[in-house]
C-alpha cells in the first residue's frame, strides 16, 4: 500500500462462501453487508447490518470504528446506507488514494456513491495485489486446510455405508449435511451437489434431489464445504451403485491421468491460464471436449479463490498455493470431473487429498 501510496483498502462481503477478503483481514463471515476499511496504518473499520447506534459485535476483534447499518441486500432503497459511513471515515482521516477489492462483487451503488462523494479522491482496483497475498498460504494457514480436508475425507470415507438401491437423493444428501456438521463444518453448506444416473454428467443442488437411487446408477457427488476454522477443501468423486456402466469405470481412468498431467503443469513460474490452454490441448488430442468453464482454482477462506485454471487468470503459480484441481474426463457418454487437493511445490503440484481415485463400489 506505501509503495502504491494508497491510503485504504475497502471489501464488502454478502454471502458465505466468497468472504476471502474480508475473512482474511477481520476474521468475518457474513450472509448480511459486511464492509470492511484497513488503513495503511493497520487500523480496521467495519460496517455491518444491525441496530442503528450500536456497535458490531467483533469477537475480540479490535476496530478503530464500529458500526452498525440496519441495511439487507433486498432493500434497494437503502443503497447508499454502508457507503456513506464509509465516506464519513474517509474525510475524518484525510484519505486521499483508495483502493477496491474485489470490484466484481461490490455493489454498484456503493461505488457510484463513493467516486459521486469524492470527486478529488483517486479511486483504484487493488484486488490484484491482494488476490497474489491470499494465494500463498502460510504453514498455519496450510495447516488449518489439512484439517479442512480430513473433513471432506472423513465423509468421503462414510458415503458408501449411506447409499443404497431405493433410497431418495434428498434423504442421502441430509445425511451428508448432518455428518458435516457433526465434524465441525460451518454453516455455509450450499455445495453439497449430488446425482444418481446410469451414465455420470451434471450434478444438482437440493431442489432438484428427488430421484431414487437406482442399482445400477452412477454415484456423482461433489462436497465443498468449510470446517470450523473457515477453511475450504474439495471433494467430488464417484460410486457406481451395484455393477456400474462399463463407460463410468474408463471415464474414472482417464480422470487419474488427467489429473497426473495437470499436476504436473503446476509449477512456480506458470501462467494459470496456460495450465488451462496445456489441459484442452491435451483432452483434445485425447479425444475429449475442451474444457469451456474451468480446471481447477485456488481455495482458502473462499470456495474458489485464484488461481484459476481458466483461459483468463494471468496469476503466476507460486510455491504454497493450495489448489483443486478437478478436469473433467470423458469416455463415450459419460462425464467425470473428480476433484482433489494439491500443494504447489518446487516440483509441480504435490496431491494432498489421499481419497483412492478409481471408481468406488456400493
Amino acid at each position: 500500500m506505501k509503495e502504491q501510496n494508497i491510503d485504504v483498502l475497502i471489501m464488502q462481503a454478502t454471502e458465505g462462501m466468497f468472504p476471502q477478503y474480508v475473512r482474511w483481514f477481520a476474521e468475518r463471515r457474513t450472509g448480511q453487508p459486511c464492509v470492511i476499511m484497513f488503513d495503511r496504518n493497520h487500523n480496521l473499520s467495519i460496517m455491518s447490518h444491525g441496530p442503528l447506534g450500536n456497535k458490531v459485535h467483533t469477537y475480540g476483534m479490535e476496530f478503530a470504528n464500529s458500526i452498525c447499518e440496519p441495511q439487507v441486500s433486498g432493500a434497494s432503497y437503502g443503497k447508499y446506507a454502508m457507503s456513506n459511513h464509509a465516506i464519513n471515515i474517509i474525510k475524518k482521516e484525510g484519505y486521499k488514494k483508495i483502493g477496491l477489492l474485489g470490484m466484481n462483487i461490490l455493489p454498484a451503488a456503493f461505488y457510484i456513491n463513493l467516486t459521486q462523494s469524492l470527486p478529488n479522491n483517486e479511486v483504484v482496483d487493488a484486488s490484484d495485489m491482494i488476490d497474489k497475498l491470499i494465494a500463498v498460504k502460510s504453514e498455519e494457514e496450510l495447516d488449518m486446510l489439512d484439517g479442512a480436508l480430513k473433513v471432506h475425507e472423513a465423509v468421503g470415507n462414510a458415503i458408501p455405508s449411506m447409499v443404497y438401491a431405493g433410497r431418495l437423493e434428498r434423504e442421502f444428501a441430509a445425511d451428508v449435511c448432518r455428518l458435516a456438521i457433526v465434524l465441525g463444518a460451518d454453516e455455509y453448506l450450499s455445495n453439497i451437489m449430488i446425482c444418481s444416473q446410469r451414465i455420470p454428467g451434471p450434478m444438482h443442488q437440493y431442489h432438484y434431489l428427488n430421484n431414487v437411487i437406482k442399482e445400477g446408477d452412477t454415484l456423482n457427488v461433489l462436497f465443498e464445504v468449510p470446517d470450523k476454522t473457515g477453511y475450504y477443501a474439495d471433494f467430488h468423486h464417484y460410486w457406481g451403485v451395484g455393477t456400474p456402466a462399463p463407460e463410468s469405470v474408463k471415464a474414472m481412468e482417464v480422470s487419474a491421468e488427467a489429473h497426473e498431467y495437470m499436476a504436473s503443469l503446476c509449477k512456480p513460474g506458470v501462467v494459470a491460464s496456460d495450465v488451462f490452454k496445456a489441459m484442452n490441448e491435451w483432452k483434445q488430442s485425447r479425444g475429449m471436449e475442451p474444457e469451456r468453464r474451468m480446471l481447477g482454482h485456488g481455495q482458502g477462506y473462499g470456495l474458489t479463490e485464484r488461481p484459476y485454471f481458466d483461459a483468463n487468470d494471468p496469476m503466476v503459480l507460486q510455491e504454497n498455493m493450495y489448489i483443486a484441481l478437478h478436469p473433467a474426463s470423458q469416455s463415450g457418454e459419460a462425464s467425470v470431473a473428480v476433484a482433489r487437493n494439491y500443494i504447489i511445490t518446487k516440483d509441480g503440484a504435490k496431491k494432498v487429498s489421499t481419497y483412492p481415485m478409481p471408481l468406488g463400489v456400493i
